[in-house]
């Protein structure tokens, strides 16, 4: 039988471990404790974003879920459309600074934080909102966001250490990556496309924003055309070099998998306490995956 790839191994382990989640958590309060725990344990991996986006407020905006969070799963707090409200309008925040950011050639991973798993998370609040906020509500909406956050950004970053993908190899983003004078450029226009984009009434100043953008945008082409040439180079080296991912690359991921399991034996079988709750919420927002793995 022929050896599976590591994306395959990863979403075969994906799914039983869901199904698991789906089979044992009975009643809303574990299954909301259980996406409690894997939101307190994204919390250092989003830390790790955070210096690529000084002007968003990343962590604040983040440590106030988890609060509320805790508050809900432990004190019986309750979780209103409101405050659903605060946490999706968060999550487009950070999406729109993303859209007007230059993310390096060789963090690739911080891509999928950044907008892909943020988008899933607001789409989770999104569909968590209901007329009469209510605990039951974390059963009937696609909450699936709140419990793979982590372990969707570990497969992303340990995918990552492979080198990227040869299909994935944008040449322009990696002469943008190599030539500050490009970059400087490619940042002017997407500020222009940004405001551009938060414009809702036509004006005089929204045309001379679309005719500098149009510039911009031609000159980042010309100007980076001089350097096709490395970027050709690069894109042949990853073709040659490029290794496919295997199950055992995936050490973090599988270790996030099988905490998520061992936090639904931990609320189903154990019958904690609040407070046993309490202390696994606040651990785990301090456990830094990455220094364990070199322990």
């Amino acid at each position: 039988m022929p050896k599976l790839s590591g994306e395959k191994f990863y979403k075969k382990e994906y799914k039983k471990t869901l199904q698991m989640v789906d089979n044992q958590c009975k009643t809303a309060e574990q299954y909301a404790q259980v996406c409690a725990m894997s939101l307190s344990r994204f919390y250092l991996q989003l830390a790790a974003t955070v210096e690529l986006f000084p002007q968003a407020d990343i962590l604040p905006g983040y440590e106030r879920i988890l609060a509320d969070m805790e508050r809900f799963v432990c004190d019986g707090a309750m979780i209103t459309n409101e405050m659903l409200q605060g946490y999706v309008n968060w999550c487009l925040a950070i999406n729109r600074v993303y859209e007007s950011a230059s993310i390096g050639y060789l963090a690739p991973w911080r891509k999928r934080v950044l907008p892909d798993v943020i988008q899933s998370l607001g789409e989770a609040f999104s569909n968590w909102m209901c007329e009469e906020m209510y605990v039951g509500a974390i059963l009937t909406s696609d909450t699936k966001a709140l419990i793979d956050i982590g372990v969707d950004t570990l497969f992303a970053y340990e995918s990552s250490l492979k080198g990227i993908h040869p299909d994935e190899f944008n040449y322009y983003e990696f002469i943008r990556s190599c030539h500050p004078e490009i970059d400087e450029i490619g940042q002017k226009r997407d500020a222009l496309h940004a405001f551009i984009k938060s414009q809702t009434i036509q004006s005089q100043e929204v045309e001379q924003a679309h005719k500098e953008f149009e510039r911009l945008a031609q000159l980042f082409l010309n100007e980076g055309k001089k350097y096709l040439s490395e970027a050709v180079a690069e894109h042949q080296r990853l073709k040659a070099e490029y290794r496919p991912l295997a199950p055992e690359d995936l050490v973090l991921t599988m270790r996030e998998l099988e905490r998520i399991r061992a936090d639904v034996q931990f609320v189903t079988a154990g019958n904690p306490t609040k407070e046993a709750i309490r202390q696994r919420l606040q651990y785990y927002r301090t456990l830094d995956m990455a220094e364990e793995q070199r322990t």
